[in-house]
């Protein structure tokens, strides 16, 4: 978001320092550690809602196989059987998860500006 503000501030602070023009120097400098700071604390990032989803669901999938195993001990089912099956219950809710992220990163992809651009040819 502020990446280019401070990059072109930051660069002309260095110019203006060259030229002896210290105030300018100070004042841009300081607009470019703003513009850092403010970048740095504001947790973006175009995907970042479908990550902490993503992250949350399977957070979850774990906790729920954690207690499908612990239910299956209690139980006295065989290991290596409950293993098997809480694995094979699991991989729906994985590739659920898998696609929509999936489609979110794709769609992000779609829509850059530099694919927007191009025209169909025809």
């Amino acid at each position: 978001m502020l990446k280019v503000p401070a990059i072109l501030v930051s660069a002309s602070s260095g110019v203006f320092a060259y030229f002896k023009v210290d105030a300018i120097a100070v004042v841009a400098g300081a607009i470019a550690s703003l513009c850092v700071l403010i970048d740095g604390l504001n947790p973006g990032g175009a995907l970042r809602n479908v990550h902490l989803r993503a992250f949350n669901e399977l957070r979850k999938l774990e906790d729920t196989m954690l207690s499908n195993w612990q239910v299956g001990e209690l139980r006295g089912k065989d290991r290596n059987l409950l293993a098997a099956e809480i694995i094979e219950r699991a991989e729906d809710e994985k590739a659920r998860i898998n696609l929509y992220i999936t489609a979110a990163e794709t769609s992000l992809a779609a829509n850059t500006p530099a694919k927007r651009s191009k025209k169909p040819q025809g």
